[in-house]
């Protein structure tokens, strides 16, 4: 019987992580099809953006909601709800004769993705011990960076052999194997045990989903439309009118969209302050090295992505191992170690970064750095977010979280456009140095936040503790 059930949870662990995996693949593979499917099309690239666009806002805007849903009906009931959005979402976006079926099926894979992204963690700890967790969460958090790192190279393969249908038909099959072996161990699905829909906050569930999408949206889009354009101005301006009534609503609730009790939880509201420098600085990088790579080294597509896998496959490979860090070093030395080195690799970018191709003197080491920094600090981040919270809002409280490093990553990547504009190629490098500076001092906030708010005692070490 004991053997079952770790059998059972491993099972779980897995197919979480292949579903997590489905996420970086969704979102970079598209960036990278995108000349293909542009050309394929014909359209206005203003509208044709909204299959990037359309999928990172929506998964910003509904992933609270996801996480709430989560613990009102159970984490495996909405995972797989979620999982059957995303697959309904990956064959329209496959099969999709025009532009209009292609940007429906890409905001159908970004609302799926933000219901079974928090479902996925709050079902692998239901099946996991408490003093697992640690552990746990390591592994399921190393399969972003291990998508991220997989996805340039299997999408450019793809490009290269057939067209950028089959990318989407990849994620579709992901999907159906997620699904299966979902429903395999999940059983019947359930309403959770006391649900009462009488405790739904109709109007306050749609107005903060909405708050967080107008944000998400003037973020995103800013770069396009114009900081300063009325578009712009009306998503945040919405936001602003929006927030506020959110939180009137939010305060009485029973069971809010957002639990800013949650925040009394010293741990909780810790790792969440200190991922918001982490998530600014980890992805936005990712827009400069292609950038940089493409116009000033001329690398093909296919160059990019095997240049820049090392960073997340080797962040991946040291989340599976953030637990026994934890466990030894506690999360103060392993966070204070992680965005040291984060500090670290964006210097040796200000430094070392050239015209000159010179990928293994000059790229190497900086892309060896963020990959120890990003195993240091994203999953256990998640962790320490969750040590103390209640298994029974596990889901509203990863939600919180994840939602919080969505848009501040995509806070970065805004600024990033801001300050490289549209240089490219040679007169692009004093904009590439001035964001290393930028990203340097961000990180260094990071590391200075760590030793400042992390208590010295064990009282922050790990759950158990």
């Amino acid at each position: 019987m004991e053997t079952t059930k770790s059998n059972s949870k491993w099972f779980v662990l897995v197919t979480a992580v292949i579903a997590m995996i489905l996420l970086p693949a969704a979102l970079t593979g598209t960036t990278i099809a995108f000349p293909e499917i542009e050309q394929h099309f014909g359209s206005n690239r203003a509208t044709l953006s909204w299959i990037l666009s359309g999928y990172s806002i929506t998964t910003a805007a509904f992933t609270l909601l996801g996480g709430q849903l989560s613990d009102r009906l159970g984490s495996t009931a909405m995972f797989i709800r979620g999982i059957m959005l995303f697959l309904i979402g990956s064959i329209a976006s496959t099969f999709a004769p025009n532009v209009g079926i292609l940007i429906a099926g890409r905001t159908l894979q970004g609302i799926g993705a933000a219901v079974y992204a928090p479902a996925s963690l709050a079902m692998v700890l239901g099946v996991f011990p408490r003093v697992q967790h640690a552990f746990a969460i390591g592994i399921w958090a190393a399969a972003v960076p291990i998508g991220s790192a997989l996805s340039p190279t299997i999408t450019s393969f793809i490009l290269e052999i057939a067209n950028w249908r089959w990318m989407f038909a990849v994620q579709t099959g992901g999907a159906i194997s997620v699904l299966v072996a979902t429903i395999s161990f999940g059983g019947t699905i359930k309403i959770r045990e006391g649900f009462d829909i009488d405790s739904v906050d109709y109007w306050g569930i749609p107005i903060g989903s909405a708050s967080i999408g107008s944000l998400a949206l003037g973020i995103v889009q800013g770069p396009r439309w114009g900081w300063l354009s009325l578009e712009t101005m009306l998503a945040f301006i919405a936001a602003a009118v929006l927030f506020p009534l959110f939180l009137y609503r939010n305060k009485d609730q029973e069971m809010p969209l957002v639990d800013f009790k949650l925040f009394s939880i010293p741990t909780f509201s810790t790792a969440n302050i200190i991922s918001l420098g982490v998530s600014l600085v980890g992805s936005s990088v990712w827009l400069l090295w292609p950038i940089h790579l493409a116009t000033v080294w001329e690398y093909s597509q296919i160059q990019i992505g095997l240049a820049i896998t090392p960073t997340p496959l080797l962040a991946g490979i040291v989340s599976l191992g953030t637990g026994w860090w934890v466990q030894k070093y506690g999360y103060r030395g392993t966070l204070l170690i992680g965005t040291a080195l984060l500090a670290i690799g964006n210097i040796w970018f200000f430094l070392f970064y050239r015209s000159e191709v010179h990928y293994w003197g000059r790229m190497f080491p900086g892309l060896v750095l963020y990959g120890l920094a990003m195993g240091l600090t994203f999953a256990p981040l998640n962790s320490a977010a969750l040590a103390d919270v209640p298994e029974e809002i596990y889901g509203r409280a990863n939600a919180t979280f994840l939602t919080g490093r969505a848009i501040c990553s995509a806070i970065g990547i805004a600024i990033l456009v801001a300050i490289i504009g549209d240089s490219t190629g040679l007169e692009a490098l004093p904009a590439f140095r001035k964001a290393f500076v930028f990203l340097s001092v961000i990180a260094s906030i990071s590391f200075l936040t760590v030793s400042v708010l992390w208590p010295k005692t064990s009282q922050f070490k790990t759950s158990e503790t």
